[in-house]
């Protein structure tokens, strides 16, 4: 992960800090971001290592050779070993994450204090990992407990760290199923997403939301979390600044016609949203792009 100036949460451990951990070389760097608004990150790459990035909250869109992957709560977006990535416009959105580097396990024998045959097996599962992998939310506790760990020069620190780094990557290659939503909500879900979808403008209310598909708003909100990682206010506000930057790449449309075609009372209204999720404000954005 490159260096992030920011106001908000930040914690890195980078090796050897820790002389505990002195043995631990795999282990390259690990750290967790709290980002309320868009924060620079751009590209960069990390030689001879892996990078996994956690989703702990928020959505995260990121580009590897001009392809965007959009992630979310509970996802996993990974690198491989010298692969230039950044986020997407070089800002990463309104988020938390957790991110950890590990040396490739290919190039480095004993890594983990695993045998060849498991070491080896894990680089061919790794080589084959889609881009992004949703996983069970207690992929959370390992990165929690490593902090701890590093933090507090706890006993036993590089036999603790190995395993819970080693959880954290099974998890990966192994990640348990998404929470089941019943197929008919499924379906009235989806429609509703596509609703929404075509109607950008419109100021839904989740009761309204709840009510087109026949459930309380309480249950609404955990199944649309479920479904999009985020907020129905959050997926909304996100739809929008899409749609913007769409529009903003035509020169001739003024950006207060963008703002008022969107919903939004007022074009400063409109511009300190887009800067919260862009990191630019919408005349610089057109500029750049």
């Amino acid at each position: 992960m490159a260096k992030i100036k920011t106001e908000t949460a930040r914690w890195v451990y980078e090796f050897p800090e820790s002389t505990q951990l002195s043995h631990v070389s795999e282990l390259i760097m690990l750290g967790y971001d709290r980002f309320q608004e868009a924060s620079p990150l751009i590209v960069h790459q990390h030689e001879r290592s892996y990078e996994f990035v956690f989703v702990e909250s928020g959505k995260v869109t990121w580009e590897v050779d001009g392809h965007l992957f959009p992630t979310h709560t509970g996802q996993f977006f990974y690198t491989r070993p010298g692969e230039w990535h950044r986020a997407s416009f070089n800002f990463i959105e309104p988020s938390s994450i957790w991110w950890m580097i590990i040396a490739d396990p290919f190039e480095h024998p004993g890594w983990l204090n695993l045998e060849d045959e498991d070491r080896i097996e894990i680089h061919h599962q790794l080589q084959q990992l889609p881009r992004i992998v949703f996983v069970d939310s207690r992929v959370r506790e390992p990165f929690i407990k490593l902090r701890n760990v590093i933090e507090h020069d706890e006993p036993l620190a590089s036999c603790r760290v190995r395993h819970y780094v080693l959880d954290i990557i099974l998890q990966i290659l192994n990640p348990s199923s998404k929470r089941q939503i019943p197929f008919d909500l499924q379906e009235a879900m989806i429609k509703l997403t596509k609703d929404i979808q075509a109607a950008p403008e419109t100021r839904w209310s989740n009761k309204e939301l709840a009510d087109q598909i026949g459930v309380s708003e309480s249950h609404f909100y955990r199944l649309f979390h479920d479904m999009h990682g985020q907020s129905p206010a959050n997926y909304i506000d996100r739809l929008r600044i899409d749609i913007a930057c769409q529009m903003l790449r035509q020169q001739e449309v003024s950006v207060t016609s963008v703002a008022m075609d969107l919903g939004y009372k007022t074009s400063q209204h409109f511009a300190t949203i887009f800067k919260k999720y862009i990191g630019l404000s919408p005349s610089q954005w057109r500029s750049s792009s």
